[in-house]
């Protein structure tokens, strides 16, 4: 197992209930309560943030190009992958979809079709994983021989097209729903995060090489995450690019180099650090039911209000982190609870214990 996966995505996770908890407190506690300094500041700290959901496209896509390198895809590969990631997709889909039933049947039909068709809730990343899967299952003999140095510009000339496309212009009004599909739908089409796709095959298939060469740019690598955040924060509140989503142009450099970076330093760790082995575990579930958690603490909140500042940050983060561990928790304790919220991935295993069967958890 790479102990460096285990990093990388308990940062990810992390990252994104922290952006979300952010998200939330900002827009329930007023600027007054908070100071402008301090909303500044962490609406700054969010947009860094915005890592991590392209993050685990690269996780996800290293683990399965290392896993199989030197054996083929298994003939269940998206059968598995159905049963563990696309059903609690679907269960989640229609458990955020709830809500809407107080608005009549239809509205909640609407809603949960959209949720499970478009992914029209915070889960829409398991729909692009779930085209990355299939990518790789029908394209993986031809990337495998394929040139790196012209695929992966290659990919990213096209992602960055695609996103500055929808990042720079207004909805054509003459194509129905231009709005949706310009202020959300665009999201979910593998075009948006094909270069996350790339970097993390090629990372994963050249392991030993993709090593060295972190360590050749050291320190360009341990420069990047430093420059490409005060390169977009500048972009940010400049005005010259407000898109306030991991939809960013310019955070497709940045999340490379974050990733490239946390990959840099973790390597000179010899075991990852035991809580964040345990959140990257647990990792599928806090992403499902994290936003959940968020909304039913801001939902008493809001019936009773305390002026608590940007402690409701803290407070929404904890308590949307532990409410999610522990429910994904309870429910694999049941057979079939791993259906509505995943499994628990597996734990560590140096590579002297794990064999030459490079096994992965990934998703």
């Amino acid at each position: 197992m790479i102990k460096e996966i285990f990093i990388l995505r308990s940062i990810g996770c992390l990252g994104i209930v922290l952006l979300h908890s952010i998200h939330i407190a900002l827009t329930t506690v007023p600027i007054r309560e908070m100071g402008e300094l301090a909303a500044i500041t962490f609406d700054s700290v969010q947009m860094i943030l915005y890592y991590g959901t392209p993050m685990f496209i690269f996780i996800s896509e290293f683990l399965i190009s290392y896993s199989y390198r030197n054996r083929e895809l298994p003939d269940n590969f998206l059968r598995k992958r159905f049963k563990f990631i696309m059903i609690p997709f679907i269960i989640m889909a229609v458990f955020y979809s709830l809500p809407y039933i107080l608005e009549g049947p239809n509205s909640w039909f609407i809603k949960v079709s959209m949720n499970l068709l478009i992914g029209d809730y915070h889960g829409y990343f398991i729909l692009i994983i779930f085209q990355f899967y299939i990518f790789h299952l029908l394209f993986h003999s031809y990337l495998k021989k394929a040139s790196p140095k012209i695929l992966l510009p290659a990919a990213f000339l096209i992602n960055m097209a695609y996103l500055t496309t929808f990042n720079f212009t207004e909805p054509p009004a003459a194509l129905p729903y231009s709005t949706y599909i310009w202020e959300r739908f665009y999201w979910v089409p593998l075009f948006g995060w094909i270069f996350y796709f790339m970097l993390g095959y090629y990372s994963g298939l050249y392991y030993e090489s993709f090593m060295r060469a972190l360590k050749k740019y050291r320190y360009m690598i341990v420069a990047g995450p430093l420059l490409t955040s005060i390169l977009l924060l500048y972009f940010y509140h400049s005005g010259f690019l407000t898109v306030h989503s991991s939809k960013r142009t310019d955070i497709i450099i940045h999340t490379a180099v974050f990733s490239l970076f946390l990959f840099y330093v973790t390597s000179h760790l010899k075991y990852p650090p035991k809580v964040l082995e345990f959140i990257s575990r647990y990792s599928f579930g806090i992403y499902l039911l994290h936003y959940f958690y968020i909304f039913l603490a801001d939902f008493i909140f809001r019936q009773y209000p305390l002026d608590i500042g940007v402690t409701y940050i803290l407070l929404l983060f904890i308590f949307s982190l532990l409410s999610s561990i522990g429910t994904v928790f309870l429910l694999n304790k049941w057979k079939h609870g791993y259906l509505l919220i995943g499994k628990i991935g597996a734990p560590y295993v140096p590579p002297a214990s794990a064999g030459n069967d490079h096994k992965s958890t990934s998703l």
